[in-house]
């Protein structure tokens, strides 16, 4: 059986080398420069994406490569199976239908979250009911069936670096890349331990301008907001560590990128603070990001892309 995943290149977690890649790809991709959407993760916040995605569409705007992290992962290849209103219409049911809590893929129950965390076990939530709605939603079971090329990143747990996954089947690697420590366990595969991509690779970039990309559309969610928090408990404390971290390998990353680039990043449309297992406001999010990201597209105006939600516990 073939491998279901491949390491692009062990140098993406090296400064250096990942500039060499890229000037590589510029050589090779100089005369067919691509489009790109950049999904990122953000866990219940996933919903914005889904308004992007649709003032993306209205506005005729195409991918020609897609790449998602954690619940990035599961919007970019629903899309890239079908990147079309269509497409859209999909992702806006599935979302609706979370916000109804069917399923209800974090059920809360009456044991404080600090008991739960607490348990001699990997995580506090079953992933298989998120995988049984993958294999009820996705119009594609393998990479090689997507309509546009995607790939999605993972963190190896024992390397401490990011994992790639750009060909086989579709839903292991998407389970993977959406594994949130505490949340969901870790995904084995191929004898590695694999967590959220998000740990260390928030914004996969790297994967889209090594195959062509100069025009970037950034479909940022989950830890945007500008505001300075304060913490009611210590989990809050350390949400906003955990965000922060990922904050700024995103803006270093975002720095790394060639001036021969464009990067479009769209506006979530409003900042609201909601729990990480909280989905009931996922119809709102999509409405003010659609809204937003269609008053960027059309006039070049808008709420300042660098506010949006962003979640807690």
């Amino acid at each position: 059986m073939p491998p279901i995943s491949r390491r692009i290149s062990s140098g993406f977690g090296r400064r250096g080398l990942l500039r060499e890649r890229l000037a590589e790809a510029r050589s090779r991709f100089k005369d067919e420069p691509k489009t790109a959407f950049v999904l990122s993760g953000g866990g219940v916040l996933g919903s914005v994406q889904v308004g992007m995605l649709r003032a993306l569409t209205e506005a005729e705007i195409r991918p020609d490569v897609i790449t998602g992290c954690s619940v990035g992962a599961i919007n970019g290849a629903t899309f890239a199976a079908d990147p079309t209103r269509a497409g859209v219409d999909r992702l806006v049911r599935l979302w609706s239908n979370l916000a109804d809590g069917k399923p209800d893929l974090m059920p809360r129950t009456m044991m404080p979250l600090i008991a739960q965390l607490s348990f001699k076990r990997a995580s506090i939530h079953d992933p298989a009911v998120l995988e049984e709605m993958l294999r009820d939603e996705l119009p594609a079971l393998t990479f090689s069936e997507l309509r546009v090329p995607f790939a999605c990143v993972a963190t190896d747990a024992h390397q401490a670096s990011a994992y790639w996954f750009d060909s086989g089947p579709l839903i292991p690697a998407l389970m993977a890349s959406a594994a949130l420590p505490a949340v969901y366990p870790p995904v084995e595969i191929g004898g590695r331990l694999l967590y959220d991509g998000g740990v260390v690779n928030e914004l996969p970039l790297q994967w889209a301008l090594a195959n062509g990309a100069r025009t970037l559309y950034i479909l940022q969610v989950g830890h945007l907001d500008p505001r300075p928090l304060e913490p009611q408990k210590p989990f809050d404390s350390l949400m906003h560590a955990y965000w922060t971290a990922r904050i700024q390998r995103v803006e270093e990353d975002l720095a790394e990128i060639s001036d021969d680039c464009d990067v479009i990043r769209l506006p979530a449309g409003g900042s609201p603070r909601v729990r990480f297992d909280d989905w009931s406001q996922s119809r709102q999010l999509m409405t003010a990001s659609y809204e937003s990201s269609r008053t960027f597209l059309a006039t070049g105006q808008g709420p300042d892309p660098a506010e949006g939600p962003t979640s807690s516990l």
